[in-house]
């Protein structure tokens, strides 16, 4: 009698079906895993973004550095990249403005690292060379929205008055309650002001759609298309998730002070 050398056919099917048993019981933690991986180093990427900051105004008696050319809370300044990035002696800091849950926006793109220069969409960061003059009039396009002030104003509120404390610009730390200030957050936007029926994932207003026809402007962190929220940082330096159960629209790029009104991006945290 021979002995048997291999499985039979059911004890491979067996085989089979506990491998998949265990990679469907396994693969939504991994994937969790990975996610609260991406927001711990989201969360850093603003911590590294505050400390440039707060140097540049520890520098500058109190003063932060304010955008000369903006349109969206997203926009910031070469000059201020310039010197975040020589305070931290690293040049792969650019890339700490970007958050890695939505990879496929990223410093490599000139389309959003030299966004003001107006370039091809397929053309990659560096191709084409900066401006070395008058820096604080290009602006990139980051990953993170961020509070600071326009030199001249911006021309309103980031809130009205929908249940939350109102909310101000920033144009220096000066402050009295630097732990509650909000400094800079993840973009979380949206297609509409009302979460029920807007699109988080498909955003076409603005430069970027308009120049590339397959590229959409979306949320930093979502699930199935529905936005989990954003790390919020705050004036002292600390960062904090806030569930988008919590957030609000506080700007859109067309806004009334009553936020009833505008077109597409609108902006929460």
């Amino acid at each position: 009698m021979s002995k048997r050398t291999g499985f039979t056919l059911v004890e491979l099917l067996v085989v089979i079906a506990v491998i998949a048993l265990l990679m469907a019981i396994l693969l939504p933690a991994l994937q969790r895993s990975k996610e609260q991986a991406r927001r711990i180093i989201c969360a850093n990427n603003l911590k590294q973004i505050n400390i440039g900051l707060n140097i540049f105004a520890n520098d500058n008696g109190g003063q932060l550095p304010l955008i000369e050319t903006s349109y969206w809370p997203w926009d910031i300044s070469y000059s201020t990249t310039d010197f975040i990035i020589k305070m931290n002696a690293d040049k792969a800091m650019k890339s700490t403005f970007y958050c890695p849950a939505y990879p496929e926006k990223n410093c490599d793109m000139a389309l959003y690292w030299q966004f003001s220069q107006n370039l091809p969409c397929e053309e990659k960061s560096g191709e084409t060379p900066e401006p070395t003059t008058n820096r604080d009039q290009e602006y990139r396009v980051a990953g993170y929205v961020f509070m600071t002030d326009t030199r001249t104003g911006r021309s309103y509120s980031p809130l009205a008055s929908r249940g939350t404390p109102i909310k101000s610009w920033l144009k220096n730390t000066g402050v009295k309650q630097p732990s509650i200030t909000e400094l800079a957050a993840d973009a979380t936007i949206s297609t509409t002001s009302n979460k029920n029926t807007a699109s988080f994932d498909r955003i076409t207003g603005g430069g970027v759609h308009s120049r590339c026809p397959y590229l959409f402007d979306r949320t930093n962190h979502l699930k199935s298309g529905e936005p989990e929220g954003g790390n919020i940082l705050f004036l002292d330096g600390h960062t904090q998730w806030r569930p988008f159960s919590d957030m609000q629209v506080r700007w859109c790029s067309a806004c009334t002070s009553t936020i009833a009104s505008g077109s597409e991006p609108y902006f929460w945290w």
